[in-house]
């Protein structure tokens, strides 16, 4: 057992240097990785997946894993809700990507690594006959819950994409593109299956056992995420239909209050992802990279502060501008300089994990809903969402300062509460500005403030240019890109 471990983790260790292609090549390697001993056993077959999380905190490398802190910190930087100094992210601030040299071809190479990943636990659980039931069950609902996660990012990223859904390598090597529709029924069904397989609890490692922890998905993780594709997809009743599910499962969620909701304890999480221990003292990537202490960085790290935009959207009586924004002083100029940075994680330095990246919580859904409600005409059911969550802000109501608003107000509304309660959190804005067909007026005005200039094919990022030569059914590339 230990021996397979050893295969699983080199194999991994490969895959995360060597991008999707090599991984393949590896994961054909009986040498490396025998599937009939790996899933023979509930903990080999258990950390072939975890081990996937794992990767998605990641090491500490700028272009490796952290994707909690890349995510929100590429798109803000590449929207309108963060201010760049690095001179290493320039071509995102100012969205003049490059397919050869764009630091997001990374996100591409680990994506598609995570899927195929994802694949294999699959077809190797699948074809398992000694694995326990339960085991069995949970691990295939999260391989296909992690290969649907993967892909909604991707296809929102990207565009169209390759649907990888096995580990034959000769086929997914020449797989061409997915149209939009293909992509997005491919999540939903992976989805609905997750739902049907994981379990109700959020599971402990042996993957049975309930567990306190909320960092393996379960039915509600799945729910979430599909009630976000059905918002994405304009099919507003199924939306509904899925954040109801959430939503009426007060016993396990609740809104917390602001300076509770992304400790590990919180009643709004519903997924988080975590560090097994404290990684250097660390509790997350958000707060090791975000907090600053004067001036930020030109290099990759703490090198952002938070727009002008974002700090005037908020009213004065917002307790999220007070626990979630802080500030530092460049002391070294006359006079001092204020740089506003996102402090929703405050953890630098700690023994203990006490707060976690948080993947999906409770207000999220809240907001969701109230858009599905309001397309559906069911303006008070919105609005009773919407002031969930500007009550817990302690910011005006809405059904107590606005008679008779009109539903285009409400969808208005939605989008500043999703602006402030979501900001640099896993791309949030970046996707609600080009689904909602705000991107063009909004990036007309932030661009030049960057020293840049904005066209509409810059909302799509370009494939890797080795992707495009590797396999030319992937040609032509995103348009303005090689």
């Amino acid at each position: 057992m230990k021996k397979n471990i050893l295969y699983i983790l080199l194999l991994f260790l490969l895959l995360t240097n060597s991008g999707c292609e090599k991984f393949i090549e590896v994961g054909n390697s009986d040498v490396l990785l025998p599937k009939s001993d790996v899933f023979k056993a509930d903990a080999t077959a258990i950390s072939a997946l975890t081990s996937i999380y794992s990767q998605m905190q990641g090491m500490s490398n700028p272009y490796i894993g952290e994707l909690p802190y890349r995510i929100s910190f590429w798109t803000g930087i590449a929207g309108d809700e963060l201010k760049n100094f690095s001179t290493a992210y320039s071509d995102i601030a100012k969205n003049t990507l490059l397919s050869e040299t764009s630091p997001t071809n990374a996100l591409w190479n680990q994506s598609f690594s995570f899927i195929f990943q994802a694949n294999a636990v699959y077809e190797g659980c699948d074809a398992s006959n000694t694995l326990t039931s339960t085991v069995k069950s949970q691990l295939m609902g999260e391989a296909r819950f992690i290969r649907a996660f993967w892909n909604f990012y991707l296809v929102n990223f990207y565009g169209q994409i390759p649907l990888v859904v096995n580990t034959n390598y000769s086929e997914n090597a020449i797989k061409p593109r997915s149209s939009i529709s293909e992509i997005y029924e491919l999540i939903v069904s992976d989805l609905n299956y997750a739902k049907s397989h994981l379990n109700q609890n959020y599971v402990a490692l042996n993957s049975s056992s309930p567990s306190t922890d909320r960092v393996r998905p379960n039915k509600t993780v799945a729910s979430t995420l599909l009630a976000k594709v059905y918002l994405f997809n304009k099919r507003y009743d199924l939306a509904e239909q899925e954040a109801n599910y959430v939503i009426s499962n007060f016993s396990d969620y609740k809104l917390e209050s602001i300076d509770k909701v992304f400790l590990t304890a919180s009643k709004e999480s519903i997924w988080q992802l975590s560090f097994p221990t404290p990684t250097n003292d660390r509790n997350s990537w958000e707060a090791y990279y975000y907090v600053l202490t004067g001036k930020p960085s030109s290099g990759i790290n703490n090198s952002t502060s938070l727009s002008d935009a974002l700090l005037s959207c908020f009213q004065k009586s917002d307790i999220r501008f007070v626990n979630w924004i802080s500030k530092a002083i460049d002391k070294n100029v006359i006079p001092n300089v204020e740089y506003y940075y996102p402090s929703k994680y405050k953890v630098l330095s700690a023994t203990s994990i006490t707060e976690r990246s948080t993947v999906f919580r409770l207000a999220e859904v809240l907001l969701t809903r109230a858009e599905a409600r309001a397309h559906q005409n069911n303006i008070p059911g919105a609005i009773d969402d919407i002031d969930l969550i500007r009550d817990r802000a302690k910011i005006p109501l809405i059904k107590l300062v606005s008679q008779g608003i009109s539903k285009s107000a409400v969808l208005d509304s939605i989008v500043g509460e999703r602006q402030r309660e979501l900001f640099t959190e896993w791309g949030n804005r970046w996707f609600d500005l080009k689904r909602l067909g705000k991107v063009d007026e909004v990036m007309t005005v932030v661009a030049p403030l960057k020293g840049s200039t904005w066209d509409g094919h810059q909302q799509l990022w370009p494939i890797p240019f080795v992707e495009t030569q590797r396999n030319k059914n992937l040609i032509p590339n995103n348009p303005g890109y090689n």
